[in-house]
């Protein structure tokens, strides 16, 4: 089976969304986190860097994978491609700086490891290494 990096793009943006529905889940309160025997997640995903612009941190990394596979979707088939490209390589690196940044807070400020939350960094960060192959590719393409 020959999977395209689009596909794989769009895998990994509905495995951030489970993964971020099930953080907000917690943030809310209606369970407590299982943090696999690693780190405090309670400690992180209600500490006050918890929220950004008023909103839970979790239900801004809805957003931010639910636009990552609407892009990917779209390169899939075919619509607005180089648009769609150049956004996805735009959305997945600020989720890359954003995630460095709450890293950075989990391990220097709180001193605490989520391994939810590093699960998430992993997944953009995939998802960054594939849309800058994508539009390299697309760009060597476009130049023979």
């Amino acid at each position: 089976m020959n999977f395209s990096r689009p596909l794989i793009i769009s895998i990994l943006a509905l495995i951030g969304i489970a993964v971020s529905a099930y953080l907000l889940t917690v943030h809310w309160g209606m369970w407590s986190a299982v943090c696999l025997g690693v780190g405090d997640c309670e400690a992180v995903n209600t500490s006050r860097f918890s929220e950004f612009l008023g909103l839970p941190v979790a239900l801004w990394g809805i957003l931010a994978y639910a636009g990552i596979f609407a892009l990917s979707v779209a390169l899939q088939r075919g619509i607005a491609v180089e648009w769609a490209r150049r956004l996805l390589f735009f959305g997945a690196a600020i989720g890359v700086a954003f995630s460095a940044y709450l890293t950075y807070i989990e391990v220097f400020v709180l001193h605490e490891i989520c391994p939810w939350c590093v699960l998430s960094a992993i997944l953009i960060t995939m998802i960054a290494v594939l849309s800058v192959l994508e539009l390299r590719d697309a760009e060597q393409y476009a130049e023979t």
